[in-house]
């Protein structure tokens, strides 16, 4: 999902980034990344999760991707 569509399902849900980095205790910045696909934080992560209801596989389709080739190249099953 694209960045915006993100941001735009988080105020959909009447809230914005900026109340989740102030309920997390962590940098607007952070929560930034972590929409952009620029850092990951799987806490700040659940919380978007939680308030858009979107899963994780729709917000941050690559991330899943990456994660699933990583597991299988770890277990020997992809060269």
């Amino acid at each position: 999902m694209h960045p915006e569509e993100i941001k735009a399902a988080i105020r959909m849900k009447d809230t914005t980034p900026a109340a989740i980095a102030d309920e997390l205790n962590v940098s607007r910045s952070m929560v930034s990344h972590v929409i952009n696909g620029k850092a990951k934080s799987a806490r700040i992560a659940r919380r978007i999760v939680d308030i858009t209801g979107l899963s994780m596989d729709k917000l941050w389709p690559t991330n899943v991707k990456t994660s699933k080739l990583r597991r299988a190249r770890a277990a020997g099953a992809v060269a």
